[in-house]
């Protein structure tokens, strides 16, 4: 191996490693809990318990060649779950692929008591200062359950992990390699070979065979599996949740979309249960009643459209419920690849436009050859007149949903652009304004995540 040559004389600066802690021991007597093992324990950003429901029925929004699939998933209302509002999200207690478990399970030599009850207590004697127990791992678990609904293995390690596997490892030229990874001799070819590739847990275990780490080690060092974050598309007490979705493509998948489409296509193979809770975050992006009078700007993209079919949706209620209440303006931009084949809620949108509730729907189509607008930033650059002119009122609110690691940044920098083309300022200044805009509460923004 080429890069351990090039270390060979190289003394390594590694990291001290964490004292061991937790230990798994065979249990005849446990009780393992039958529901999701984290359904018990207090979840990021919830506002309350976790939810047992279950899946009432789905459409399939697009799909083909050249277009995500895309579906719409609707689950019954937990009786007890807290009331939200438009705009909130909600947690989905998500599991790891079968067949990536599958793999762990028989690389740690696992595989034939998979489903044996352990017990996960402290170690003794006990070397580390006031040890815990992750609150998110249960008192009884079995290895396949653990691995499935509380370990994230798809994550990135980090050097002191790195150096903890190589206690684990028997190959010296493979354990010399974790070392140089772990070591600050070897900063840049972590970078190079970790960072950059994104090399996650299980592709180090694929490439070095005499890895075999222990359940203790795993719930010592790796992160807790999260719950993903989906917007609720829908209004509070309708009885269900409304829930849009779209599958990974470019032969990426993603574990909790996986999971839902199966629960949603082979209702024979697996159940249609959902553990789910209400998520808060701060700034909440929500529409309240409140905002009904002002001026709304909603910007997003695919399945970033999905939180504003609530907003509109409790519009529409506002209207029925008094028909003297005004409303303000909405703008509605969004894209999609093709007019004809993934336009999400076309429909529905157009309705929402002939009842008086959505005053405009400005549309990019990014594979369409004819299409005016590629993407949303083509519509902000062609409207910014009207829309800049929109959003210094202080009655308005802007919007924006989407893919937050490109997408939403791109989108931001788009209105600034515009706005200092607008004012007649400089750039700068219109960044400092939108982050005014965003302390002011003006400029809510959510980022998406899609795995």
């Amino acid at each position: 191996m080429d890069y351990i040559e090039q270390y060979k004389n190289t003394p390594l600066t590694l990291p001290k490693l964490p004292a061991h802690y937790i230990e798994t021991i065979r249990s005849e007597n446990g009780q393992v809990m039958q529901d999701h093992l984290q359904s018990n324990s207090k979840q990021p950003f919830g506002t309350g318990p976790v939810h047992k429901t279950s899946i009432i029925g789905y459409k399939v929004l697009a799909e083909g060649e050249g277009v995500k699939t895309v579906y719409e998933m609707t689950i019954k209302e937990p009786p007890n779950m807290e009331e939200f509002c438009p705009g909130d999200t909600i947690g989905i207690l998500t599991q790891n692929l079968p067949s990536d478990v599958a793999f762990v399970l028989d690389r740690l030599h696992l595989a034939e008591i998979a489903d044996c009850c352990f017990e996960v207590k402290l170690a003794k004697p006990v070397k580390k200062k006031n040890p815990e127990i992750p609150p998110y791992i249960p008192k009884f678990i079995t290895p396949r359950r653990l691995l499935t609904e509380c370990i994230d293995f798809r994550i990135i390690p980090r050097k002191v992990t790195l150096q903890v596997l190589a206690n684990y490892t028997s190959d010296p030229c493979e354990k010399r390699l974790l070392e140089i990874l772990a070591s600050k001799e070897g900063s840049s070819f972590y970078s190079e070979f970790i960072v950059r590739n994104e090399m996650t847990f299980l592709h180090l275990l694929k490439i070095l065979s005499s890895c075999r780490p222990s359940l203790a080690m795993l719930i010592e060092h790796f992160p807790r599996l999260l719950a993903r974050p989906y917007s609720i598309a829908n209004c509070s007490q309708s009885g269900f949740l409304r829930v849009i979705f779209a599958m990974l493509n470019e032969g990426k998948v993603g574990i909790t979309t996986t999971m839902l489409e199966n629960k949603l296509l082979y209702a024979g193979r697996f159940d249609r249960h959902v553990y789910l809770y209400l998520r808060q975050i701060k700034p909440a992006f929500q529409y309240r009643e409140e905002d009904l009078e002002k001026n709304i700007i909603m910007i997003g993209p695919g399945t970033g459209v999905a939180p504003y079919l609530g907003f509109l949706e409790y519009r529409k209620r506002a209207k029925q419920s008094n028909k003297k209440v005004k409303l303000g303006t909405a703008l509605l931009l969004t894209s999609c690849r093709h007019r004809d084949r993934n336009n999400l809620f076309e429909e529905e949108i157009k309705q929402y436009v002939q009842q008086g509730l959505l005053d405009n729907v400005y549309e990019a189509f990014s594979r369409d050859p004819d299409s005016r607008y590629k993407v949303v930033q083509d519509i902000i650059e062609d409207k910014k007149e009207e829309l800049i002119k929109l959003l210094q009122e202080d009655n308005t609110k802007l919007y924006l949903c989407g893919e937050g690691r490109t997408m939403l940044p791109r989108i931001q920098d788009t209105i600034a652009t515009c706005m200092s083309k607008i004012k007649g300022t400089p750039k700068v200044e219109a960044d400092a304004l939108m982050g005014e805009y965003k302390k002011l509460g003006k400029y809510l923004y959510y980022s998406m995540i899609r795995y």
